[in-house]
């Protein structure tokens, strides 16, 4: 199966689905997601798929159902009567930003973007990069203390 790379352009919400098949589904239990990610279809998608939405939605979006409400209604309902931070800490949001920190160390010690033009050389590039980063983990992370 081809892998598909996206650039800064692209639409999440467009590619979401084929981005889900590509990461073996069977191994996917949430989908921790910002709110580029918030659609109807993405929804449906995951509810397919038996897949958890863990997806922050828009500001200012209304709940399309309350006879049969979705999970996205669910979810707007939810932080509607309780609060964001409330939705944040009941799902363990934070794990995402755990997520966006290492792709900015990524980022920032290899590249902004990968050097090789086809994609068997990008999938060993990227590979090579990972365990760069995996060693240079694996040596130690710095610690911080409180002195004040």
């Amino acid at each position: 199966m081809a892998r598909e790379m996206t650039d800064h352009r692209t639409d999440d919400r467009a590619w979401g689905s084929s981005l889900l098949n590509q990461g073996g589904i069977n191994y996917i239990e949430e989908l921790l997601a910002d709110g580029g990610y918030d659609s109807h279809g993405i929804y449906h998608s995951l509810k397919a798929q038996s897949i958890k939405p863990l997806i922050p939605p828009l500001i200012n979006v209304i709940i399309s159902s309350v006879v049969d409400p979705t999970l996205k209604d669910q979810t707007i309902d939810y932080i509607q009567k309780k609060g964001y931070w409330a939705w944040y800490n009941k799902n363990n949001f934070g794990r995402r930003n755990k997520v966006e920190n290492a792709f900015y160390r990524l980022k920032t010690i290899a590249w902004r973007k990968l050097l090789s033009r086809s994609l068997l050389n990008q999938n060993a590039e990227t590979h090579l990069i990972c365990c760069l980063l995996n060693k240079m983990t694996d040596l130690g992370m710095p610690w911080s203390i409180k002195i004040a």
